[in-house]
């Protein structure tokens, strides 16, 4: 398989996880086996990858999955890592796993249909992905009326996809993805 295709399924399998990430609201709050609260695993979590990734930039590692440019600044997982864990920290969880979820289908797709169509067809495509992931996520969580869930669903689509649209040059769309739809998701569930 060629490296180009490898760092592409590495990326894949990569969002593939971050969509498993609400499972996190699954265990139970006071993990039994540790007796520690849920939230240790994930400053755990977060702790590892900033190490990793500190040891990285230091020694000036690259392996397959970094992007180019990601050889002298914060690579895309740590940055994903980091919206993680706002997300999972600030977000009431239905928020959390809709960007969580809404992220991890939609980046990859905007990126590929980026590259092979239309501008249009990438924006549209994304926004109607994200919409109907969040729709469904919210949905089933059952805390929000209806038609709050189709405004947050439809908020956090375009706040996603014009997140993940915008370049800003040291902060990845991993993170952006995350934290600006959650947060505006989030103000409005506070309104």
């Amino acid at each position: 398989m060629p490296a180009m295709r490898r760092d592409v399924a590495l990326r894949r399998i990569a969002h593939f996880l971050i969509a498993l990430t609400p499972l996190y609201y699954a265990l139970p709050v006071e993990l039994p086996i540790l007796s520690v609260h849920r939230w240790a695993l994930v400053v755990v979590f977060f702790s590892g990858v900033c190490v990793f990734e500190t040891y990285r930039l230091w020694k000036g590692i690259t392996f397959l999955g970094l992007r180019p440019h990601e050889k002298e600044q914060i690579a895309s997982f740590a940055w994903a890592a980091a919206g993680i864990t706002a997300v999972l920290w600030l977000c009431p969880h239905d928020v959390a796993a809709a960007a969580l979820v809404g992220m991890a289908f939609v980046d990859p797709l905007a990126g590929e249909l980026r590259k092979s169509r239309s501008d249009s067809v990438a924006v549209g495509s994304s926004l109607a992905l994200y919409f109907a992931l969040a729709f469904c996520v919210l949905f089933l969580w059952e805390w929000r009326d209806d038609a709050l869930v189709l405004v947050l669903a439809a908020l956090g689509a375009v706040t996603a996809v014009a997140a993940e649209r915008t370049k800003v040059r040291y902060v990845d769309d991993d993170f952006l993805m995350l934290v600006v739809p959650g947060a505006v998701m989030t103000a409005l569930t506070l309104i």
